[in-house]
């Protein structure tokens, strides 16, 4: 392990960079912060069921097939959060025009209602969180977490898997 002229080395930098990371997830993502912005926007769903609203509102209908590549959930889970979806109006399935015995899923004006207010508790959330930081601060660490984030979106392990191609 070859030191850094600040005496770490670039290993220590990556541990230091995925344990921020791996709390950031746990701290944004857990039951906790989920439920509390699920009740800040004044709707009742599931972390996997918010996964799927957001994709399909970025996507537009799909098949579950495609929808659990996407999202990077299983199958049976997929199925599952998107008849309880279905049930609550939020989601509607139809069969695919090109292919009867696939199905596809899009959301309904209910669904985008529902996942637009989850993303207007979110943003107001990210606000109050970021409230003490200068622009120039901001916009520096959009642009790193987006480098990060195409960066694991290329990483081996999803490429091996068919979720990003190799580019």
């Amino acid at each position: 392990m070859r030191a850094t002229v600040r005496g770490v080395s670039r290993l220590d930098d990556l541990r230091r960079v995925e344990q921020a990371l791996v709390r950031i997830s746990r701290i944004s993502n857990g039951r906790v912060a989920a439920r509390y912005r699920t009740q800040r926007a004044g709707v009742v769903l599931s972390r996997p069921a918010i996964t799927i609203l957001t994709e399909l509102r970025e996507s537009g209908p799909v098949r579950l097939s495609l929808l659990a590549r996407l999202t990077d959930l299983e199958a049976p889970l997929i199925s599952r959060e998107v008849r309880e979806l279905s049930g609550v109006g939020y989601v509607r399935r139809t069969a695919d025009p090109t292919d009867g015995r696939a199905g596809i899923v899009e959301l309904t004006p209910e669904g985008r209602s529902a996942i637009h207010s989850y993303r207007e508790a979110t943003d107001e959330i990210i606000s109050e969180t970021f409230a003490g930081w200068g622009e120039n601060d901001l916009r520096d660490l959009s642009v790193l977490l987006d480098r990060v984030s195409e960066d694991f979106a290329r990483s081996p392990d999803r490429v091996e898997r068919g979720l990003h191609s190799a580019s």
